[in-house]
């Protein structure tokens, strides 16, 4: 669909600047300003790396000294309640055996018609020495109560051993956390470092887009000067409804051929442009950008810079240049 045209605001004719150039609208096209690498902050990156891998070595050591520090706590930790099992294994067989050993001898006793004597629960825990004296005791309880024996020296071996690892268990413990901060310490000196790398890095590629961005505003900034510049050159051609050049235009088609130079693609019609760019306020104006005029929307124009506008206006003005507000402003956006 092509536009129709709508005389302008009476401030709209402005013969004298059909006059006017580029220069004198205040379309600059700016110079290209390509940053150069950042060679001191790379130096200083490497700087950091350099540190990193210095201290890191030292780090890893710390580390793995804890880890064996660690492994060996685990190791007596688990060494005492071995042995705390043992150790009541080897009390329970004696009491056990002690036990029944106690009973035999006192039966025996009581049956031989002797005096009444303890029960077997209230015999010391010493009384195999009791019952080894006691002249009823056979040679198969005698043997129980070598074994008794044994099982009493094999706890009492066993709880001194405990002992000793529990004491082991106490110094690896200290050793562990002396470890353990020597390590925090050691990598916390490897995370400042790391952490002054990191900054660097994210300082360079904020610089990096930074230059990217320039680097896209001045190419889009060249595309729409070069648009500008195309439309400039048809002022003082015929206004006719539904052209788009190269002879006559209406005021979307010569927007539309306009930024056709520059291989962007426009619909031939104003309110259609106005939904395929991007919106911009009037204080974010930038040459090249359209500005759509009337609500609703049926006039449109290339924004040249300096509060001016080149737009065909009508078929009794054909292109000129007009102020941006000499008609009913409506909204901007910018194409691309």
């Amino acid at each position: 669909m092509n536009d129709g045209w709508k005389y302008p605001h009476a401030r709209a004719s402005v013969a004298a600047t059909l006059a006017l150039g580029l220069t004198g609208l205040g379309v600059v096209q700016a110079a290209p300003a390509t940053a150069a690498p950042d060679d001191r902050l790379e130096s200083r990156i490497q700087a950091a790396r350099a540190e990193v891998d210095e201290v890191a070595p030292a780090a890893a050591v710390a580390a793995r000294r804890h880890d064996r520090a660690q492994a060996q706590v685990a190791t007596a930790r688990e060494r005492v309640t071995s042995l705390t099992r043992r150790i009541e294994r080897a009390r329970t067989l004696a009491e056990t055996v002690r036990t029944k050993v106690a009973t035999d001898v006192l039966a025996e006793h009581q049956a031989a018609g002797g005096a009444a004597a303890p029960t077997a629960r209230s015999l010391p825990a010493d009384s195999e020495v009791l019952l080894s004296n006691v002249s009823a005791v056979s040679e198969d309880t005698g043997g129980r109560i070598e074994q008794v024996a044994r099982a009493t020296a094999t706890a009492q071996r066993l709880a001194e051993r405990r002992a000793q690892v529990r004491q082991a268990l106490v110094d690896q413990r200290a050793s562990a956390k002396r470890l353990a901060a020597g390590e925090a310490a050691k990598a916390a000196v490897v995370d400042r470092a790391q952490g002054k790398v990191d900054a660097l890095e994210a300082e360079l590629a904020e610089r990096q887009q930074e230059r990217e961005a320039e680097k896209a505003a001045e190419e889009s900034a060249e595309t729409a000067s070069s648009a500008v510049s195309y439309a400039m050159a048809q002022v003082g051609k015929a206004y006719v409804w539904g052209a788009s050049g190269p002879s006559a235009f209406d005021c979307s088609g010569l927007t539309m051929a306009a930024w056709a130079t520059q291989g962007v693609s426009l619909p031939h019609n104003s309110g259609a442009q106005y939904a395929s760019g991007t919106p911009v306020s009037e204080s974010e104006l930038q040459p090249g950008d359209l500005v759509f005029y009337y609500s609703p929307i049926s006039h449109v124009g290339l924004y040249v810079g300096d509060g001016q506008v080149v737009n065909a206006l009508n078929p009794g003005s054909g292109v000129q240049v007009s102020g941006l507000h000499d008609m009913p402003f409506s909204g901007a956006v910018r194409p691309g």
